[in-house]
């Protein structure tokens, strides 16, 4: 009896020992995985954190970069980033990448920032005149380009005229007087119109053009040219962030010619195309490139693409067949398009070939993608 009480007691104490280990090890387990899950959320928190103060960077000053990765401090832990330009989905974006540290737990982020912006409502429109816009040839196009939610809108401020035949506008068509429908087979069917506007629209508010005076912004531009200037072959303009703006006193001609980079051409009187003047790596959303002048334009030569965002002061015309404009035009007096297959395929103008001569809401910058 005595043995079997001894062996009774051994097996209390026994499993006594197991069950009080396993208590204490599941003790530790748990300790140590809430130890590691208070540590993973202090580095996201860390990691948030340096994303808002980022974003709050961008909002005080759009341009700010950090190129190479820098440090922070925050809430007892630390972080490295860098703030880059990108591309996503064919989308211009600012990249945040950041590494957040707390203890032995670190975080990584990628996140992407867009800047919206509002353009100048006189620098919003596929073709704006002040005066008559009249369309006479056959089979012209005023088309959205690699957004098919975007309208690619005309406007006139006295009179539109559609004649012709055969003609796609893929926005609106408006005019603060009339607007003229002489010929056949027109369509304007806007790309967005969740209200189910009248695509044509009679009597609206006029939009004001301001005159570009181009000796205003003579002081801004590097090089300047004293006298005409003809443009051909390869042309290297800025940054986004530093664009170029070339000056010419008198008149500008464009042969064949290749745009990299951001800027815009200035001329006191006429531009001339007679070759393409096209842009290398062009951005699939915005345009690049501007031609302003307080002269007026002329293409000279038919099937010619001319990509650029263009305001001219004087009344303009383009006569030739199968010209392609991949940009906007803009016009503080009349536009005519009489060439046949003419196209204008519209791009907004992006900040950079804007906000040098026009004032730019910027809306605060916002998250559009998030990655852990």
């Amino acid at each position: 009896m005595g043995k079997a009480l001894i062996i009774v007691l051994f097996g209390v104490i026994v499993i006594y020992g197991i069950t009080n280990l396993v208590i204490n090890q599941n003790i530790y387990d748990m300790s140590e995985k809430s130890i590691d899950t208070y540590t993973q959320t202090k580095a996201r928190n860390i990691g948030n954190s340096t994303a808002e103060i980022l974003k709050s960077k961008l909002g005080e000053d759009k341009n700010f970069r950090a190129t190479s990765y820098q440090s922070i401090t925050l809430d007892e832990g630390s972080a490295t980033y860098r703030v880059i330009d990108t591309t996503f989905a064919g989308e211009s974006l600012i990249k945040l990448d950041i590494s957040a540290d707390y203890l032995n737990s670190n975080q990584l982020i990628e996140a992407f920032v867009k800047i919206e912006s509002s353009l100048p409502v006189f620098l919003s429109k596929g073709v704006l005149g002040e005066d008559e816009v009249t369309f006479n040839g056959n089979q012209l196009a005023v088309k959205d380009t690699n957004n098919p939610t975007q309208n690619a809108d005309v406007h006139s401020n006295y009179l539109v005229k559609l004649n012709g035949s055969n003609y796609l506008y893929e926005g609106f068509v408006t005019s603060s007087g009339n607007v003229s429908v002489g010929g056949t087979n027109i369509n304007v069917i806007p790309n967005s119109n969740p209200s189910g506007s009248s695509p044509i629209q009679q009597n609206v508010p006029p939009i004001t053009i301001p005159n570009f005076v181009a000796t205003t912004y003579k002081s801004k531009a590097n090089p300047v040219y004293n006298s005409d200037k003809t443009f051909s072959g390869n042309i290297t303009l800025g940054t986004q962030a530093n664009p170029k703006i070339i000056y010419v006193t008198g008149k500008a001609t464009f042969n064949a010619t290749n745009i990299t980079g951001y800027g815009v051409i200035i001329a006191e009187q006429d531009i001339e195309i007679y070759g393409n003047v096209k842009v290398n790596s062009p951005d699939p959303l915005f345009s690049k490139f501007g031609l302003y002048t307080s002269g007026k334009l002329l293409v000279n030569s038919a099937n010619r693409t001319v990509e650029a965002t263009i305001y001219f002061q004087n009344e303009s015309s383009l006569n030739n067949e199968n010209i392609n404009i991949i940009g906007s035009i803009t016009s503080k007096s009349k536009v005519t398009f009489n060439g046949l297959k003419d196209k204008l395929y519209y791009k907004p103008a992006s900040d950079a070939i804007v906000s040098p001569f026009f004032d730019i809401e910027y809306i605060r910058p916002v998250i559009v993608h998030w990655y852990e």
